[in-house]
């Protein structure tokens, strides 16, 4: 036996893998450990790792082998580069396995084993919590082994995380917090509908009140606290507690479908049928404690699936006539059908994953509750109203001589409606009149802002734009170039082609000015004769005098062809690229591209020249 023992110790040395999970400084989470897995009937690590295990990799972090009867060997090889011991939680994230046993080598240390699962005591976990946690304590630049063997009765679901205990404890918080607000909100629903019961004697609040109940006994199973709180140390409670509470979940619906969806004397015909229901329900639900887990689960959720898609159809045969009850019973038995047949997806091995990380079945649950009291509450207030209306018509009844009076109350009325359609008539053809006018004041605005002759923006726009540019400069803290550009010796075309072709001359300038600007927000303005300014703005100086000089240079080949007569044109430029300091005065500007204007013209003409400030 000591000799097994040591082979053993020598074994788990020397079967970590090379290739460990690092964990570097400042760790806190990995939500996928890698890890291999076996399935072995071995009793114990000893007599696993006697028997050569064929293990295969798991990169994923978690492990869906679907149904399985045998158990499964789990191995998690971890090391520690620091410098420092390193506290662990190995979290197996599915509260519902039945047995797991946890052998834990560390270097130079004894093998450690710990007992979980929900068939055991809480009192027997290694922490007393809901969740699966195995702790590890990793020594400083050391490796270790994390051996798990898994027994379970149905699909075999193994999902992994390892976490720094701070860290997990912070999420956990977080959760609670979340999940205790949840539930806290459906057991005050519960509350609720018993509350509104003991006032109205509906027998209806009073059956929305178990099934929510109900319910929310389910989802508490669901994620542990049960385990933890409620069932102590009654395991078999543990084990059976889900098959009956998913089944009376949808069985207790019948009451809710006898008391709100069958007409009294639908509920006559059906009343022997749902006896029946409700008999073969009982008797099931005591089978579900004689049959094995697995068997009970896979019972409860199919039978359960079967009724919840038999409410919904009744839901949709029932109300044709009402739609938004209609809908209300069709979303909630909807919800009903997605959570069970979730969860049945899992019981069957064909979905996995940690509980915690998939919520649909509590959101299904949590919407179910709230519109089963939301449609019991419409149909409480829409009873109270029909007797409203009810007596309201008997007082009717007993006001027949009155009948002269409404009727002149009716005419007055039909003048009134006649009077407020005419009224509507005037308003919309006022209505009409004023976009008319919009759109007349638009087009106006438009010609106002546009030079006629060169269809450019005019001296009075750009008068408006460089005020909003200069403050957005200053406030922004970007330069703004403006750019003065005349055309050279302008006043010779006019005296030798006449002022027409001057004209046709000046557009061409324009329409080739208009092909650099490339940006949105730059623009060119006609300032007056054959003069035109260009507004940059977010333009340092040197992008200024690259875009002037472009426009020079192309200018300065291009030949405009007017009848007989061909031109050729050159023009200079004068700029000015600053960040604005004074949001007021926006004419330095103007005046200072304006100077480099006359500097360029003084210099020879077909220039740029850059305004600077002495």
């Amino acid at each position: 036996m000591i000799l097994m023992r040591l082979l053993t110790l020598w074994l788990l040395l020397f079967a970590s893998p090379m290739n460990a999970l690092e964990l570097q400084d400042g760790f806190k989470k990995h939500s996928e450990p890698p890890f291999k897995y076996v399935i072995n009937n071995s009793k114990n690590v000893e007599e696993l790792l006697t028997s050569s295990p064929n293990w295969k990799n798991n990169t994923s972090g978690v492990l869906n082998l679907g149904p399985i009867t045998e158990s499964v060997w789990l191995k998690v090889s971890l090391y520690n580069p620091s410098r420092v011991e390193l506290p662990l939680l190995l979290s197996i994230d599915n509260n519902l396995l039945d047995k797991i046993s946890a052998y834990i080598q560390l270097h130079n240390r004894s093998l450690l084993t710990l007992d979980l699962g929900d068939s055991l005591p809480l009192m027997q976990r290694p922490i007393k919590h809901e969740a699966q946690l195995v702790p590890v304590d990793l020594p400083a630049q050391s490796s270790g082994v994390i051996y798990l063997q898994i027994q379970h009765h149905g699909a075999l679901n193994i999902p992994l995380s390892l976490w720094h205990p701070i860290e997990y404890l912070k999420y956990k918080s977080k959760f609670n917090l979340i999940y205790g607000i949840l539930a806290g909100f459906m057991v005050a629903m519960a509350l609720s509908n018993f509350t509104v019961y003991t006032f109205t004697r509906k027998n209806y609040f009073l059956s929305a009140g178990f099934i929510i109940t109900i319910i929310w006994l389910l989802n508490v199973h669901l994620y542990g606290f049960s385990y933890r709180y409620i069932y102590g140390n009654w395991q078999w409670l543990q084990q059976y507690a889900q098959p009956v509470l998913v089944l009376y979940s949808c069985l207790l619906f019948t009451s809710f479908i006898s008391q709100t969806l069958l007409k009294n004397t639908q509920l006559t015909t059906y009343q022997k049928p749902i006896k029946w229901l409700w008999s073969l329900s009982s008797l099931l639900a005591v089978s579900l404690l004689l049959m094995p887990i697995e068997v009970a689960l896979l019972g409860a959720y199919i039978f359960s699936l079967i009724l919840a898609l038999g409410f919904w159809i009744v839901a949709l045969i029932r109300y044709r006539q009402d739609a938004a009850q209609r809908y209300a019973h069709m979303s909630l038995f909807s919800a009903l059908l997605i959570a069970i047949a979730y969860q049945l997806c899992f019981e069957l091995g064909l979905l996995s994953g940690a509980l915690l990380d998939r919520p649909i079945t509590y959101l299904c649950y949590l919407f179910t509750s709230i519109v089963l009291t939301y449609s019991l509450m419409r149909k409480y207030v829409n009873e109270r109203d029909s007797k409203i209306h009810a007596q309201q018509a008997k007082l009717a009844q007993s006001k027949a001589a009155d009948a002269l009076l409404k009727e002149r109350l009716h005419l007055q009325e039909q003048a009134q409606e006649d009077l407020e359609s005419s009224i509507d008539e005037r308003t919309f053809e006022l209505q009409v009149t004023l976009r008319e006018l919009e759109e007349k004041n638009r087009a106006l605005e438009k010609l106002n802002m546009e030079d006629p002759l060169t269809k450019v923006k005019n001296r009075r726009y750009f008068d408006k734009r460089i005020m909003m540019e200069v403050r957005r400069s200053r406030r922004e803290q970007t330069t703004l170039s403006v750019v003065m550009l005349d055309i050279d010796h302008f006043k010779r075309i006019n005296d030798t082609y006449g002022h027409l072709v001057g004209d046709q001359a000046i557009c061409a300038v324009a329409e080739q000015i208009q092909q650099h600007l490339k940006r949105p927000h730059d623009e060119v303005f006609r300032y007056g004769g054959e003069e035109f300014v260009l507004l940059l703005p977010n333009t340092n100086s040197q992008g200024a005098i690259e875009l002037a000089q472009l426009i020079r240079s192309d200018l300065e080949k291009f030949q405009l062809t007017v009848g007989e007569h061909t031109l050729a044109m050159t023009i200079s430029a004068g700029i000015r690229s600053a960040i604005a300091s004074d949001s007021k005065n926006p004419t330095l500007f103007t005046d200072f591209a304006d100077k480099a204007l006359y500097q360029a013209k003084q210099q020879g003409r077909n220039r740029v020249v850059v305004y600077e400030h002495s």
